[in-house]
């Protein structure tokens, strides 16, 4: 089945992470652009008076927190449904009141939500690459099976996508997404050891949550991208690479068989990437500053250090490997991730913690929610076994 038609204006909206990057960024977007928007629903985590700002803001009727039996705000606006935990997000995902889905949860926390989306036939913009990274497979067909559409929020996709846009695939002959190279670019291996969690949360282009900004010091950020790319474009990982692309303008491009290259190009702004899945297939103004190159000055490029950033070629392992594969790496690293954050890990054993618990995993299909969940528990629990004997 085709994706079906997307919905008309005004597009019934839930935003899930909606005090997140991603869901402030929609938000803003649907303050610029009130007539086109109707938000029905936000879920956020655990940020609950923001939460309350947002509602009487918007005139959202729903309203969620996902952390279990929390106490609704005290500020929530009268008439305004509440309700708490994981399962009342993905209900939102799924209500018939809405058209649009923006799920911008970070983690394997957002997967539910997006399975809940697509199997509704919903419009789905994308920026929870765990979604694609644990389930693609399961995922996209059952978006192309119930008509839905999946549009990505990665400024680097959500390129890719405009490239791509009414090419013929055999035409391609292979796609490529670019990487600032975060904080750390240009460092050695000896210089990696000692970082602390405020260096690592120092990313100098994108202001984003803890956890992305740790793995964009990694690498591994990208590597998910690529898992992503994979799934989302149907292109096979020996056609995906990746550039080192510090000012962050150049944000993909596609090689086409003759060896031409199409870019897209704009400033490092998540705004354009967000509104562009919002109003697909429109275009409007969004605010952002003009991409003027002879502003920029000098655009370079460079090959990924895998010596001193091995993640990135981790995760193409992991993708090979396919399967569960790819959900023990997600798993292995939000557990490893957070112990660094909280003083547990060094940064420069995160890495090698993730190595240990892909290269122990032996795949399996990664067909049902019941096989990914399952798969997801045993890489956090050996991640974390892992993590205890580090410490002895």
């Amino acid at each position: 089945m085709t994706p079906r038609t997307p919905p008309g204006f005004p597009r019934r909206t839930a935003i899930l992470g909606s005090t997140g990057t991603i869901g402030e960024k929609a938000l803003a977007v649907v303050a610029r652009h009130p007539d086109r928007f109707q938000v029905v629903s936000l879920a956020a985590g655990r940020s609950g008076a923001r939460l309350a700002e947002q509602t009487a803001k918007t005139g959202a009727r729903k309203a969620v927190l996902a952390q279990a039996n929390a106490e609704a705000p005290p500020s929530l606006p009268a008439g305004v449904t509440f309700s708490t935990g994981a399962e009342a997000v993905t209900r939102l995902a799924s209500d018939p009141e809405v058209d649009l889905v923006v799920n911008g949860i970070v983690g394997r926390a957002g997967l539910e939500a997006s399975l809940a989306a697509v199997e509704a036939g919903k419009m789905l913009a994308l920026a929870n690459k765990e979604s694609l990274v644990l389930a693609g497979e399961l995922l996209m067909a059952t978006a192309r099976a119930r008509g839905a559409q999946v549009l990505p929020v990665d400024s680097e996709h959500s390129g890719l996508f405009q490239c791509l846009e009414g090419r013929d695939p055999r035409s391609i002959s292979r796609v490529v997404l670019t990487a600032s190279g975060g904080p750390f670019r240009g460092r050695s291996r000896a210089d990696l050891i000692g970082v602390t969690p405020a260096e690592a949360l120092r990313h100098p282009v994108w202001p984003m949550g803890p956890r992305i900004t740790v793995d964009s010091a990694t690498l591994l950020n990208k590597g998910l991208e690529v898992l992503e790319t994979h799934w989302l474009f149907d292109m096979p990982l020996d056609r995906i690479d990746v550039w080192i692309h510090p000012q962050s303008v150049v944000h993909a491009l596609i090689e086409f068989l003759d060896g031409s290259l199409l870019a897209q190009l704009s400033a490092p702004d998540m705004i354009l990437a967000v509104q562009y899945a919002m109003s697909y297939p429109e275009r409007w103004e969004a605010g952002a500053p003009a991409c003027r190159l002879p502003d920029w000055g000098r655009l370079s490029f460079e090959e990924p250090d895998h010596e001193v950033f091995p993640a990135l070629r981790l995760a193409y392992r992991a993708g090979e490997k396919g399967g569960t594969a790819p959900v023990a790496l997600n798993a292995a690293d939000e557990v490893a991730v957070e112990a660094f954050l909280s003083g547990r890990l060094p940064f420069a054993e995160i890495v090698p913690l993730v190595t240990e618990v892909v290269e122990r995993t032996v795949p399996r299909p990664a067909d049902s929610l019941a096989a990914v969940s399952a798969a997801d528990a045993e890489a956090r629990e050996a991640a974390r076994t892992l993590l205890a004997a580090r410490r002895v």
